[in-house]
């Protein structure tokens, strides 16, 4: 439950300081700016996750019983991402897929290949921490790098209107990857070391079908989203963009939230299978304690959340913000799904449920959003919703009740 805690406490507290952040972005930088920005991050985002070849998942799933394997483990996965992070980012400038919003100068460019390389650390980092148990730390990482942030935008857009977002969104990687990645390597994987693995890691095959269904998985799940903020780019222009953005990020931090207890549920019962009603019911609990109030609260002062960032978010994102916190009770369910895929070693059929989901969305996206601007976002997402229930749902309840055979506590 500590871990969880520090997860949600990680989510919320950047989730909170990325809201202010983007408030100020919007004073003190143009619409187009902010919109060109937003796309820019996403990109960088998109290609990260890409890179990490699904090992977030797997390093939560195994390194709770690694021991002694943990830093060779580590290490290889490290080492792969990394190269895969750079030749990505490099063929996606090549391509010509960012021309839209990438800075044509050199100096830029380089800096979005090395911000993709800097976040596939960070986030790889994170997953690390929460796969040896070590959540409290992804709370401080997560927080510091939010602060800094903040703290550093108002000199960059001052010394770049254009660029000095994503500059202060960049900069502060540097050192928090330094700093998280001296004490695992240095303190917090050598300590794992010295423990016995509780058992065996998945052969290579085993691996690579379990890192390829998540893969699918993400491929969907990442790509989805930034192809949609391309798509408001293309037909709606930058200034949609932002409007739509910042709807998004607010609902996202309640997705961040969540994944964290989810998270959280893997790495516990991975660790202790034995217990995995118990574990489950408190991953239950937890999801039904935030999510209630966060939905509730956000959808009536919906307006009051985007008025931060000025008026006109205000007038054109509100909507949208409400549909979009309305679309995740649905969402949900998927999520504690995953977490008994990963468990059975079964995340196949997590994939193909989830492909599903997310092809449906976008293609209510594409139909829609000439006549409904981003609302067909918003449209989307709550049919997205209720196809995720229709078939995450059953599988969820029906995984759950099997636990009662592993524990003697009632069900809930």
């Amino acid at each position: 439950m500590q871990n969880a805690i520090a997860l949600i406490i990680s989510s919320a507290g950047s989730s909170s300081i990325g809201i202010l952040f983007w408030g100020f972005a919007a004073h003190l930088a143009t619409r187009a700016a902010v919109g060109r920005t937003t796309a820019e991050i996403a990109a960088m985002i998109l290609l990260t996750n890409l890179a990490q070849l699904s090992f977030g998942s797997i390093f939560e799933r195994f390194l709770p019983i690694a021991g002694h394997l943990t830093g060779g483990f580590v290490r290889r996965a490290y080492a792969t991402c990394l190269i895969f992070a750079f030749i990505l980012s490099i063929a996606y400038i090549i391509s010509g897929f960012g021309h839209n919003f990438l800075p044509s100068a050199f100096i830029w460019r380089a800096l979005f290949i090395v911000a993709v390389v800097l976040w596939t650390i960070f986030a790889l980092q994170d997953s690390v921490l929460i796969g040896l148990r070590a959540s409290k730390w992804v709370a401080v990482e997560n927080i510091s790098y939010s602060i800094a942030k903040l703290a550093l935008l108002p000199l960059f857009v001052f010394l770049s209107a254009e660029h000095g977002i994503f500059v202060a969104w960049v900069a502060p990687l540097l050192f928090t990857n330094l700093a998280v990645t001296w004490y695992l390597f240095s303190r917090r994987i050598p300590e794992q070391m010295l423990t016995p693995a509780v058992a065996d890691l998945p052969s290579t095959r085993e691996l690579i079908v379990l890192a390829g269904a998540q893969y699918a998985s993400l491929l969907t799940g990442v790509f989805v989203p930034s192809v949609v903020t391309l798509i408001v780019i293309d037909r709606l222009g930058a200034v949609a963009n932002a409007y739509y953005f910042l709807p998004a990020l607010i609902s996202s931090s309640l997705a961040l939230v969540t994944s964290g207890i989810i998270r959280s549920f893997l790495v516990e019962a991975s660790s202790e299978p034995h217990a995995l009603r118990l574990h489950a019911n408190t991953a239950l609990r937890a999801l039904v304690l935030v999510l209630g109030p966060s939905i509730i609260i956000g959808f009536i002062f919906a307006p009051e959340l985007l008025g931060i960032f000025g008026h006109s978010y205000e007038v054109h994102g509100t909507t949208l913000l409400r549909m979009l916190l309305l679309s995740f009770p649905g969402v949900s369910v998927m999520y504690f799904y995953s977490t008994f895929a990963w468990l059975d070693r079964r995340v196949w059929k997590m994939t193909v449920r989830n492909v599903a989901t997310n092809v449906l969305y976008l293609i209510v996206v594409i139909v829609l959003i000439g006549h409904h601007g981003i609302i067909a976002i918003g449209i989307a997402s709550i049919v997205n919703s209720a196809f995720t229930a229709i078939l995450f749902l059953p599988a969820s309840i029906k995984r759950y009740r099997q636990t009662a055979i592993q524990t003697s506590e009632p069900i809930i």
